[in-house]
Order: C-alpha cells, then sequence, then structure tokens
C-alpha cells in the first residue's frame, strides 16, 4: 500500500463531498485539541484567500515580512524538552515548532479533508500490514546552531528520536504500536508494528513526535533548557518558562517560501480581559472566544472575522470522572443516577453561552461516527425522577452523601463544576468543591486515582483514535485507571477489534458506535461537552486555520498591509 492508497484516503474518497463537510465533521489529530471541523463562519468563508476561488475572482498572494503574535490562556511550559513534555504550548504554538516530524497535516485539503502529509518524509509504502517504509526528503539540514552547526539530516535522526521518546515516557503512548525501527540507509526509514495500526500515520504525524538532533541532547542530558535545534521553519530565539516564545524565520527551511513571517512570538497571559484587551488594541492576533465574548469583541472590532469548529469527543471537552475505588460509586445504578442528574443544556447555555455541543465523549474521525442525536439525548439528557430511581435501587442514604468535586482551577472548568454541583441540590444532597492545580491532577489524580469526582477537561491530547481508546479506555491503558477497575473486558475486545481495522471504515465504525453506548452506559467517564472552537482573528491575518494542533500552520499565515 503506497501514501495515494491509504486508510484514510479510502475513507474520504468514499465519504467526503464539499456539502457534507460543510455539515460534517472530518478527522482531526489529538490532543490532543482535536479539531473536527463542522463549516467555518461565513465571514471566515468570504475573507480568507482560496485556491478553489470563484471564476474571475483572483485570491491574494502571501505578503513576506512582519510579525505574528499570539497568545497562549493558560501556561505555555515549565521546560522545552519535547519529549518529556506533553503541553500544547510547547508543542503546537511555542518552541517546539523549531522541530519537524515524519508527518505532518496537509493543509491543502484543509477543510474537504484532513489527511496526513510527509513533512520530513517524501514518501512512504506499507507492503504489509505492520511494516512501513519512510523515504525520507534530500538536502534537509538542522539549522545552523551549535553544536548541529547545519548538518545533514539523517534516518539516524528519526530512530534515535523515536528511541528517545519511547524512553522518556511522556509522549511514549503515541508510538505503542511500534515494535523497531531500522534504518534501510541513510535516506530510508523501516517501521515495524507490533499489531497493524490503522492509525500509525496520525501517531508520527503528532505534533509530540518531533525529530531532534542527539548533539543538542548531549549538551545537557535533556533538552529542558535547550539547545532547540531542529530543521522547521522556525528558529528559537527567546524562552522564558511558562510565560513567553520569540521565534524567527529559518531562512534554510526545505519547504519554503515559507513561513511568510519573518518572526512569530506567544505570550501567556491567564487573564481573559488581559488577553481581550491585548485582542482589540491589535497586540495578538487572535483569541478563543464565545458566543458572548464575540458580541462584546465586535462592537469595538466591526469587521471581527470568527471561525467555527466543533472539536469532536477528547479535544476540547469537559468531562466529569467518577472513581470506582469509592464504595458508593462500584454501583454502576448510583454512576447512572449521577449522569442523568447533570444538566448538560446548561452547561452548554450558561459556560460557554451556547458555543458548545453534546456528544459521546470520544475522539471519532467524522460527524456520522458519533452516536447519533436521538441517541445522546435519550442517553444523556437530564431525567431527575431517574436519577431519584436508580439511587433508590441502589439504597443510598441520600442524608449522609456528601459529595465532593475536585476541578481544574480555569474559568470554564470552575464554571462547569459549580454547576454540576448544583444539581445535587434537587435531590437534597450538598456537594462541595475542591480547586486542584496542574500539579495535583498530575500527581495525585491521574497519577494515583485519588478523588471522588473529577471534572475538567482531558489530560493531554490523542493523535488518533487508537492512542486515545489504548490510553483512555483499554484496561490495561496508561490513564485507565477508572475502567482498570471496572475489569469491563469488552472494552477491551472493543478497543483491539477497530485497531486493526485498515480498510473496512463502516465496520470500524459500527464498532465505535457500540464502544460509545457502552462507555455511556458504564457512566464512569461522564461527557459533558465538546467546545464548538470559536476563534476571533484580526482582520489582517492571512492564511488562518483552526487545526489548532497542526503547528506548520504558522508557516502558511501572512499579513495583509
Amino acid at each position: 500500500m503506497t501514501q495515494e492508497n491509504s486508510y484514510w484516503d479510502h475513507f474520504w474518497q468514499r465519504r467526503l463531498s464539499r456539502r457534507r463537510v460543510l455539515q460534517g465533521t472530518v478527522l482531526g489529530s489529538a490532543g490532543l485539541a482535536v479539531a473536527a471541523v463542522i463549516g467555518c463562519s461565513e465571514d471566515e468563508e468570504a475573507a480568507t484567500p482560496s485556491a478553489t476561488a470563484s471564476p474571475g475572482v483572483t485570491a491574494e498572494q502571501p505578503k513576506a515580512g512582519g510579525n505574528l503574535s499570539f497568545v497562549s490562556q493558560a501556561s505555555i511550559a515549565p521546560h522545552m524538552d519535547p519529549h518529556q513534555n506533553s503541553f500544547a504550548g510547547l508543542h503546537n504554538q511555542g518552541p517546539a515548532m523549531a522541530y519537524s516530524r515524519l508527518m505532518k497535516w496537509d493543509l491543502t485539503k484543509y477543510p474537504q479533508q484532513l489527511t496526513q502529509t510527509g513533512d520530513l518524509a517524501e514518501s512512504w509504502q506499507t507492503p504489509e500490514p505492520t511494516v512501513y517504509i519512510f523515504k525520507l526528503r534530500q538536502g534537509v539540514k538542522f539549522q545552523n546552531l551549535s553544536p548541529v552547526n547545519g548538518r545533514q539530516f539523517t534516518a539516524q535522526d528519526v530512530i534515535l528520536s523515536y528511541q528517545r521518546q519511547i524512553a522518556e515516557r511522556a509522549n511514549a503512548g503515541i508510538l505503542a504500536s511500534m515494535d523497531k525501527v531500522e534504518a534501510v540507509d541513510d535516506s530510508t526509514v523501516r517501521i515495524t508494528l507490533k499489531t497493524p495500526d490503522a492509525d500509525f500515520l496520525n501517531a508520527v504525524g503528532d505534533s509530540r513526535s518531533k525529530i531532534v538532533a542527539l548533539e543538542a541532547v548531549s549538551v545537557n542530558g535533556d533538552l529542558k533548557n535547550g539547545p532547540t535545534i531542529g530543521t522547521s521553519a522556525w528558529i528559537l530565539e527567546e524562552w522564558v518558562p511558562d510565560q513567553r516564545a520569540k521565534m524567527k524565520r529559518n531562512p534554510g527551511y526545505f519547504a519554503g517560501p515559507a513561513p511568510y513571517a519573518d518572526s512569530y512570538e506567544l505570550n501567556a497571559i491567564l487573564d481573559p480581559q488581559t488577553a481581550q484587551a491585548a485582542f482589540r488594541t491589535s497586540q495578538i492576533l487572535d483569541i478563543g472566544t464565545n458566543g458572548q465574548v464575540t458580541r462584546l469583541l465586535r462592537q469595538s472590532v466591526p469587521d471581527l472575522r470568527v471561525d467555527d469548529a466543533k472539536l469532536v469527543g477528547s479535544s476540547g471537552g469537559q468531562k466529569l470522572w467518577i472513581s470506582t475505588a469509592t464504595p458508593i460509586y462500584k454501583d454502576q445504578r448510583v454512576r447512572q443516577a449521577i449522569s442523568r442528574l447533570v444538566d448538560r443544556e446548561a452547561l452548554v447555555r450558561d459556560v460557554v453561552f451556547g458555543s458548545g455541543w453534546i456528544n459521546g465523549g470520544i475522539f471519532v474521525p467524522a460527524i456520522d461516527w458519533v452516536l447519533p442525536e436521538g441517541d445522546i439525548k435519550s442517553t444523556l439528557s437530564r431525567d431527575v425522577q431517574m436519577a431519584k430511581q436508580l439511587l433508590s435501587a441502589a439504597g443510598v442514604d441520600l442524608s449522609a452523601w456528601k459529595p465532593t468535586a475536585d476541578y481544574f482551577t480555569i474559568p470554564e472548568s470552575q464554571a462547569g463544576a459549580e454547576l454540576v454541583v448544583s444539581c445535587f441540590k434537587e435531590l437534597g444532597v450538598t456537594a462541595s468543591l475542591k480547586a486542584t492545580d496542574k500539579t495535583e491532577i498530575t500527581e495525585r489524580i491521574w497519577g494515583r486515582g485519588d478523588m471522588e469526582f473529577y471534572y475538567g477537561s482531558q489530560k493531554g491530547t490523542s493523535p488518533s483514535i487508537n492512542s486515545y481508546l489504548y490510553t483512555w479506555v483499554h484496561t490495561r491503558g496508561a490513564e485507565a485507571g477508572v475502567y482498570r477497575l471496572l475489569g469491563d473486558k469488552r472494552f477491551d475486545e472493543l478497543v483491539e477489534q477497530q485497531a486493526v481495522i485498515l480498510d473496512n471504515p463502516e465496520r470500524r465504525k459500527s464498532i465505535l458506535l457500540e464502544l460509545q453506548k457502552r462507555l455511556i452506559d458504564q457512566a464512569v467517564m461522564l461527557p459533558m461537552y465538546s467546545s464548538n472552537g470559536e476563534v476571533a482573528i484580526n482582520p489582517r491575518l492571512q492564511g488562518f486555520k483552526t487545526l489548532s494542533e497542526e503547528p506548520h500552520r504558522y508557516d502558511e499565515m501572512w499579513l495583509k498591509s
């Protein structure tokens, strides 16, 4: 099988049309925040230059120069080592943008399709289901910084980078299906998988699967404080941990003429009001928004453009986790009662002001792989009477029940957690909240499973269906503590069955629909809602793409005069 005949090429050729894309979602990488496009807003559609412009309309050509200035409304990252760190602010927007990968998302097909194309890989083949052979681009050089000094990129860099990624563990799960990586010669890499993996190209194209230089690692023994030396379009100039990153254009980039801008900078601005003020005064060029904030921004930026993309499942989603280690929650009926008690429609209406949607809560590649609206309403709609009946059947003493929910200390999670806790009042139950910072979430909640409830977004991102399911749902998954306690082997069977389906998307889809139903029925990881991923865009910024997990998108952005 060649790159022209891949699983997802088959899928999109069979499933997509222009009309379908504007009404449905398409596959995105994870990450985590994993954007799946349901359609851009009318002002974005009209304002963005397009390769498929109407006859007689000439799209503007990108202009060189200027500074791209953006904001992170969360801490960027505590250090810069791409193999010891999963922070999106490092990989997708920050210093790790200096590194390339074997694959990347093909932005020329966006939003009609989201498929992988070569980055450092020029071509690839799958002569058998567990073997991938990548031919590397010729003439690619590392950035001309000591101690790498602009030397030629080779197959050994891929091998050492993947070995290091696995050894450092933080992002090892992305490459979990890999068995061996070998150099056929300096420009050819052969990767053998343990089992067939329908999503393997997504794994090597994940924004965290960076290719680094061994000489750079050798300077300090790691890359936490650099030197950051890659092969991408951007060269790191300045880094202030968790606060700021500044990059400059790499004049020796192998895929020129991009990037078009001379420089790029990212600043962490945690206060929403401060970030909005910076956007209004053009100090930053885009900002995450919602229906309410967009209305306010239009008052001072009348020609504002807004991009709107649904985010499927793990990306952009808020969830409520229930610990089955706590005796009361071992009873499935109690967990189902809590799911029925939650008012998800109120969460979408009051927390994100309508800029969200309710779905099955896992990463899937297209809108028709999500449980149908009828199933969602019948299983996730609020039903207080049913909740009471389930709790009564489980013998729960409501007068003695004093639940506590941890929540992540960002405004969206706090507001959502407060609303969820308020729902318990209809049972005559007083629930309490505990603010939990990033370190405590990592060590106590994800590390030890020490919680009763946890309300917040998914840890990290997922580059593919398989990465997500094997990490969070399979009982041997790194983050599958609550499911491991359930011991539901049917989960494992479903995950394993769909993972190896290389050429039958409809069969894979049917398994994933069954899996979503089972996850909702078990009520351990309760999906609340997923964000619509609205972004307000400065009118000068051109070439904007919502695929926030693809750092390569900044190469294509440019500024109007």
